[in-house]
């Protein structure tokens, strides 16, 4: 009867025992799912954070890329500019060359067209005394001179011969009509001064000339 008692006291004892691990182990296992979901939480969690990384990697490079690109078009628009600069300052320096050559020019023009006048008032004194040597030499003179004025592209007025026109001439004299020869209306009859216009039309000088004179519209024409 006692060995039994003891035989079953000692076999729930070793029941109970193995109750408790039992718990133990579901209690161990328990914590073991907890610490799983937890790392796998975790390791979610790193995986989210490793994408955040890449993505602001990528945005990184593109706002370095644009800032490079961005960089690249200032100095670009800085070369340009360098470049407008440079050829204001060449526009300024032609400009400036422009005016001076137009100075020179200016004065040429003038010395060369007095040099012209002295000239032909020198032949027509000579010619008055028959002087042919120097006529002619003169002559060839007013030739050149009014070629070197045309390749300037200064051109004398044509009014010998023609119908007095204010606008191309200044008629400073009168002169009676010859009886043995027609005339036109108000014709000039000489020149005392040649008259110039440019390439363009523009005048550059009138002539002064002497017209024939019209007794009967003396009055209108005066």
């Amino acid at each position: 009867m006692d060995w039994r008692f003891w035989k079953n006291k000692k076999k729930s004892e070793i029941e109970k025992t193995l109750q408790s691990l039992k718990e133990e182990v579901s209690q161990i296992t328990r914590r073991f799912n907890m610490v799983e979901k937890y790392l796998q939480g975790f390791e979610h969690k790193i995986e989210v954070t490793n994408k955040h990384l890449q993505n602001n990697e990528n945005m990184a490079q593109k706002i370095l890329r644009l800032e490079y690109k961005f960089s690249q078009e200032i100095l670009n628009k800085l070369n340009q500019f360098d470049k407008i600069i440079d050829y204001s300052e060449r526009y300024i320096k032609i400009e400036r060359q422009k005016d001076c050559l137009i100075r020179e020019r200016d004065f040429i023009i003038e010395k060369t067209i007095l040099w012209l006048d002295d000239i032909d008032l020198i032949y027509n004194r000579l010619n008055k005394q028959n002087q042919e040597y120097w006529i002619e030499l003169l002559q060839n003179w007013q030739k050149q001179i009014i070629k070197s004025l045309e390749t300037l592209k200064i051109y004398e007025i044509d009014v010998m011969g023609r119908t007095f026109n204010h606008e191309l001439a200044e008629a400073v004299s009168t002169k009676e009509k010859e009886t043995d020869r027609d005339y036109l209306p108000y014709e000039v009859v000489d020149v005392l001064q040649r008259g110039f216009m440019l390439e363009n039309g523009a005048l550059l000088r009138k002539a002064k000339v002497i017209t024939i004179e019209e007794k009967e519209r003396k009055e209108d024409y005066e």
